[in-house]
């Protein structure tokens, strides 16, 4: 028999079982929690250099809570980042053979890096050394500026995914992380109601201008390809829509009208409940966006 017709019935029956690639949902919550833990996280930080600036009778309250709380959460960052790997027991591959062209292993070297310092900013803080604490700040601060940004490039690199350009995704990042430190900061209690009332305007700020970003992601990415097309109505009118405007009304437009309230009447009782509504909001909205493109099968 001919070695090339041999197979020939088996190949006449064969039938087209899947004729799309789509391997469902890979990026689930754990990554969701990995973003939002890193939003609080850095923006603590970010947002508590600027306030220890700006008014030093109050340095003793960011100093103590800018490490413990950014320690803690990025701790819940790398938590939420090992589990979520496929041989999550091979995570230390990373640092033994790196890859300094893959976005995951550049943001497991900055955020383990990053943790570092903030656990040496803790121990500064414990022993009160002052000195050893200011020096850390900065080194610290542009750390946690690349670490809140680094999750843009690496979900900018995915295939098919128009909603998820880098520069968009950067902006997000960063209005993410001024969101949550501003609102950490809210929720554990500002020591006076001046700075509070600053907070607030970070905090509405902060939420205005994503949400702008948001609505225009909204309006104009149809435009972009049939594949954004589906996104946006996945996210609009399909099963994610109530997840998305929920989201959108407690992570950005409650808080931002709070704080602007808050702010021009001098009311900063309020602001606790928009900064728990704005963290809450945060995660829903995360976790719509980085959900809906994942439902559009790869062809």
């Amino acid at each position: 028999m001919d070695p090339l017709t041999a197979d020939a019935p088996v190949l006449q029956s064969a039938t087209v079982t899947l004729d799309a690639l789509h391997s469902g949902v890979l990026w689930g919550w754990y990554v969701t929690m990995n973003m939002w833990a890193k939003s609080v996280g850095t923006g603590v930080l970010l947002v508590g250099v600027a306030m220890m600036h700006r008014y030093g009778q109050s340095r003793a309250f960011y100093r103590r809570w800018m490490p413990l709380v950014g320690f803690a959460f990025i701790g819940l960052t790398l938590l939420f980042t090992v589990l979520d790997l496929h041989q999550m027991f091979r995570f230390w591959h990373m640092f033994v053979w790196p890859h300094t062209t893959s976005a995951i292993n550049i943001g497991a070297w900055l955020l383990s890096a990053y943790s570092g310092l903030l656990a040496l900013m803790v121990f500064a803080w414990w022993k009160k050394n002052d000195a050893l604490y200011d020096r850390l700040i900065v080194p610290t601060v542009v750390l946690a500026f690349f670490a809140t940004i680094y999750t843009a490039a690496l979900m900018g690199q995915a295939n098919a995914r128009e909603v998820w350009s880098m520069p968009t995704e950067t902006a997000q990042m960063l209005l993410a992380a001024t969101l949550s430190g501003s609102a950490t900061f809210l929720i554990l209690g500002s020591p006076t109601n001046e700075e509070s009332i600053s907070l607030g305007w970070v905090l509405s700020l902060s939420a205005a201008v994503a949400l702008l970003i948001f609505l225009g992601e909204v309006v104009f990415a149809p435009q972009k390809s049939e594949e954004a097309e589906y996104v946006i109505h996945t996210l609009v009118s399909g099963r994610l829509g109530a997840l998305f405007a929920a989201g959108l009304v407690f992570g950005f437009v409650l808080p931002a009208a709070l704080g602007f309230l808050s702010a021009k009447v001098n009311r900063p009782v309020a602001l606790r409940f928009a900064a728990v509504s704005a963290l809450a909001g945060l995660w829903m909205v995360k976790h719509a966006w980085l959900i809906a493109p994942q439902l559009l099968p790869l062809s």
